[in-house]
């Protein structure tokens, strides 16, 4: 069966957000669960800031034929501010890069009772092998592991919510005033990454409707699964709320077979997620580099020994402390992305 380009866009936008944050719950407790009913909304929101500024970013690669994030940036912002706010992503997306593989050490330790440097080290390996085979690399894996994930986490996480025999939405005390902020910031950090990822497969656009098709559908995706995921959250927020996988802590509850499923998607979305960010990140090298780093491989070995030095610094410790910084640049972005692309379709 033949995928569209707009789907295989939309596939790889999804899975830039699939990460451990997100997987592992952290995200959704720390932006979404802790808020009650309000935060499914802000889910909400956030989805709608996904999908318009997937479709926006690649509205303007297309009309402007651009297929890197360092033409897309100066083209936005001009060459000084453009160069320094790609520096700026680029220190984030070397941050999301490492957290993935700081995730893994995590979850194998969590899960399998591994030390946690070979739990870092093993998905290092990996990741190391899918950059050699460049954008190529990245597709496949991606439509490779996105029905597992996708499909997966949507099982995971109605059946968690469905079978449990709690009151749903029973122990928050969430502000309501604050919601709308945890939702913009949670999109404004996420799309730091997923903006260079969609620059560089805006290649793959063939048709008009594929920029619409990537953007929404990518963005509606994390959307509903992100929901499925977070019902769970909030049933079992108070006993899960300080652990460092606090989806894996639930799923045991149900069986191995659940169990297995889980930890199937949340290590297929460490990876999927650590290999988009290291691309992303090998790319801007690549522009900035001019050779000094060697060939791809060379390069990828550099990135993924150091992710997995800088690892260390703790998962949970990454996505509370790193993330929310650079919301700011993130709404900045967005706001910027947005009204190029909207004024462009006058």
């Amino acid at each position: 069966m033949r995928i569209s380009n707009g789907i295989k866009i939309a596939i790889v936008y999804a899975s830039v957000f699939l990460g451990a944050g997100f997987a592992s719950g952290q995200e959704l407790i720390r932006y979404f669960v802790g808020f009650g009913p309000l935060g499914a909304v802000g889910l909400v929101v956030a989805g709608v800031l996904f999908a318009l500024t997937g479709w926006s970013v690649l509205a303007i690669c297309r009309r402007e034929s651009i297929s890197t994030y360092s033409g897309m940036m100066q083209h936005l912002l001009g060459k000084r501010l453009g160069i320094a706010t790609e520096w700026l992503v680029a220190a984030f997306l070397f941050c999301l890069f490492v957290a993935m593989l700081a995730g893994a050490g995590a979850v194998g330790r969590q899960a399998f009772n591994l030390p946690f440097t070979a739990g870092a080290s093993i998905v290092g390996l990996i990741v190391f092998f899918i950059l050699l085979f460049d954008l190529d690399g990245i597709v496949k894996v991606n439509l490779f592991l996105a029905p597992l994930m996708i499909l997966g986490g949507f099982f995971v996480g109605l059946y968690a919510f469905l079978a449990a025999s709690r009151p749903a939405f029973a122990m928050f005390g969430g502000l309501p005033s604050s919601w709308v902020v945890a939702a913009v910031v949670y999109a404004s950090y996420n799309l730091i990454t997923g903006i260079p990822v969609l620059a560089a497969t805006s290649k793959l656009i063939s048709k008009k409707n594929d920029a619409a098709i990537g953007g929404i559908v990518g963005g509606g995706v994390i959307t509903l699964l992100g929901l499925a995921l977070a019902l769970p959250l909030f049933l079992y927020y108070t006993d899960v709320v300080n652990i460092e996988i606090p989806l894996l802590m639930i799923v045991v509850n149900y069986g191995r077979f659940f169990s297995i499923l889980y930890l199937g998607v949340l290590v297929s979305a460490l990876l999927t997620t650590a290999a988009c960010n290291g691309f992303a990140v090998l790319q801007w090298l690549k522009s900035h580099g001019n050779g000094r780093l060697g060939d791809r491989k060379q390069a990828a070995a550099i990135l993924c020994l150091a992710g997995v030095a800088a690892a260390h610094i703790g998962f949970s410790r990454i996505v509370a402390y790193v993330y929310p910084i650079f919301g700011l640049l993130g709404i900045f972005m967005i706001a910027v992305i947005i009204m190029n692309a909207l004024a462009g379709q006058k």
